[in-house]
C-alpha cells in the first residue's frame, strides 16, 4: 500500500505526480550497480584466494594449532561473506515511493520512512535512463555539488536524484521537463 504524502506537504503545496518503483522496471543507475558488482567480485576473489593460500600452505605445518585455525577460517568466512553480501545487495530490489509536488521531490522507502525531500529548483536536467516492460527510470541531475579532500586530493561529486522503474515514465518525464523550463526561465 502506497504511503500518504499529504502529512509531509508544506502549506499550499500540491502533489503533481506520485508513483512507485516496480520490480519489472530497469534500475535507475546501472553504472553504479555494475561498479559495485565488480568490486564485490574482486573483493571475494582476493579474500578467497588469500585465505585459501593460508589454509593450503599451513595444512601440513604444525605451527598453527586449533585456535589459530578457527580464527583463519572465521576470518575467511567473514571476508568472503562480505563480498558475497555486497554482490547480492546489488541484485536486491528496493521498493520506493516517489512524489513530485509543485515545490519538491520526495522519496520514501517501503516502510513509509522519508529518505529524501529536496527542492525542485535544484534540478538542472532530467533523463529517461531506461525502459523495460512499460516501466522506466528517471535520473535528475542537480546543481548540488559536494566537495571533499581525501589524501591531499580534491574531489567533487554531483548529486543525482533517481526514480527506479516507475509506471508511465513518459508522463512523469514530461512533467519534469515542464518544471525544468520554469526553473530555467526563473534563473534567467
Amino acid at each position: 500500500m502506497a504511503p500518504d504524502f499529504t502529512p509531509y506537504l508544506m502549506a499550499g503545496e500540491q502533489i503533481m505526480w506520485q508513483g512507485e518503483s516496480h520490480k519489472d522496471g530497469p534500475p535507475a543507475d546501472t553504472r553504479a550497480n555494475s561498479s559495485m558488482r565488480l568490486f564485490a567480485v574482486v573483493w571475494t576473489l582476493i579474500s578467497g584466494g588469500m585465505f585459501g593460500f593460508i589454509i593450503f600452505t599451513e595444512n601440513g605445518n604444525t605451527r598453527m594449532k586449533g585456535g589459530a585455525w578457527a580464527a583463519v577460517i572465521a576470518c575467511g568466512i567473514l571476508f568472503v561473506g562480505i563480498g558475497i553480501g555486497l554482490f547480492v545487495s546489488t541484485l536486491r530490489f528496493r521498493h520506493e515511493y516517489y512524489c513530485i509536488t509543485d515545490k519538491r521531490f520526495i522519496r520514501m522507502n517501503d516502510k513509509g520512512v522519508m529518505q529524501q525531500q529536496s527542492d525542485l529548483s535544484h534540478i538542472l536536467s532530467a533523463e529517461l535512463t531506461g525502459m523495460k516492460n512499460g516501466y522506466g527510470s528517471i535520473a535528475m541531475k542537480t546543481d548540488i555539488v559536494h566537495h571533499h579532500h581525501t589524501n591531499g586530493h580534491y574531489h567533487t561529486n554531483r548529486e543525482y536524484w533517481k526514480m527506479q522503474g516507475v509506471e508511465q515514465p513518459a508522463e512523469c518525464f514530461r512533467m519534469l521537463t515542464g518544471i525544468l523550463q520554469i526553473n530555467d526561465e526563473y534563473r534567467n
